[in-house]
């Protein structure tokens, strides 16, 4: 019985809108949890220190490798902030956005306006603080709103692919200014961690998974809970229906795995609107339809699942969103495929297609 395993429950954040300003007020979702083990017990530390509103941790930087949960912490800290005070100005950015707006603003030499939207913000929320390594106008322009809101007692939180502190590519009066807040570690789930993950994943898709074969797939893919649905998935997709998943099940998987190769972004998004009649361009376009929207959305969730693709990359391909509208739609059709059976068989087919695809 593992006791070392913790869970944090958060309530994600959204807009009504994926394509709305960042000043809209944000909606609180329902509270989704965070699971972890010893390797990040640090952040129930971070966790707590902003339900109680200390502001000495600001800014908060969470720092650690794609699929360690940067974006889940960051929308459940978010979403819990909004829960102490709805009326929150949050001002939410990525990196490369954050350094193009700046470039832009001083380019065409109208500053002012920039300032007064980041400055307006009750909680600052930028991601891929790393995209702002080669740009010293943007590092600037930063360490000077983090002064500005440090004054005004806003919240700033951070994430990060590596500890900003080590990263020589950011000025010392930056790395400097960081390091007067909380820096938190994030690592890849462990082993007992992943066993914890696969077991819940299982019991979504209503299947059972036997100790030795969860051990096993576990072992095989030490990587986080994206990659481990995307398996999980499979394994349910080829498993007659009600059987439990055991150690011959995950051993066909991982010799797949050996011999196929990851499905291209365009693959994927070709067999998605071919399922559902559509046209690659629709995928790509700015259509609010309903039906384009969720088939979309459901080609980014496989893109996330079934490649190493990062969440910028997969926005770049459908069309130049950025990487919060495309955690917005996974986040959705997460949250829709527990209680909808048809968009939960419609995700395996298509798994299903793909995969064959490719191999």
């Amino acid at each position: 019985m593992v006791t070392d395993i913790f869970t944090i429950a958060l309530p994600w954040v959204a807009t009504d809108d994926p394509t709305a300003p960042v000043h809209q007020p944000r909606l609180v979702e329902a509270v989704r949890p965070f699971i972890a083990g010893p390797e990040n017990r640090l952040v129930q530390v971070a966790i707590e220190a902003l339900r109680t509103e200390t502001r000495d941790i600001s800014p908060l930087v969470l720092y650690g490798p794609s699929g360690s949960g940067k974006s889940h912490l960051l929308s459940g800290m978010v979403g819990m902030l909004l829960k102490q005070r709805p009326t929150l100005n949050v001002i939410s950015t990525g990196g490369s956005d954050f350094a193009r707006e700046i470039s832009a603003a001083i380019r065409q030499e109208v500053t002012s306006p920039l300032r007064a939207k980041f400055h307006s913000a009750d909680l600052f929320v930028l991601e891929d603080l790393q995209e702002l390594l080669h740009f010293a106008s943007a590092q600037e322009s930063l360490l000077h709103l983090l002064d500005v809101l440090e004054r005004q007692g806003t919240m700033v939180l951070l994430s990060c692919r590596e500890n900003p502190l080590c990263l020589e590519g950011f000025s010392t009066h930056l790395r400097s200014r960081l390091a007067s807040g909380l820096c938190v570690p994030l690592v890849l789930p462990g082993q007992s961690t992943r066993e914890v993950l696969i077991r819940g994943v299982a019991t979504q898709h209503g299947r059972q998974i036997t100790d030795l074969a969860c051990q096993k797939l576990a072992a095989a893919f030490p990587r986080g809970l994206i990659e481990l649905r995307g398996v999980m998935a499979r394994l349910v997709l080829d498993a007659p229906e009600g059987k439990t998943i055991d150690t011959d099940a995950v051993r066909g998987l991982l010799q797949e795995t050996k011999t196929g190769d990851r499905p291209p972004l365009k693959t994927i998004a070709t067999r998605v609107a071919k399922y559902f009649g559509l046209k690659l361009v629709d995928l790509k376009s700015g259509s609010r339809r309903h039906s384009i929207v969720e088939a979309r959305s459901i080609a980014m969730v496989l893109a996330r699942e079934l490649t190493e693709e990062s969440l910028k990359k997969i926005g770049a391909f459908f069309g130049g969103r950025d990487h919060t509208t495309v955690m917005h739609a996974i986040q959705s059709i997460q949250a829709k495929q527990q209680k909808d059976p048809a968009l939960r068989e419609a995700l395996v087919q298509l798994q299903q297609i793909i995969q064959r695809q490719s191999h």
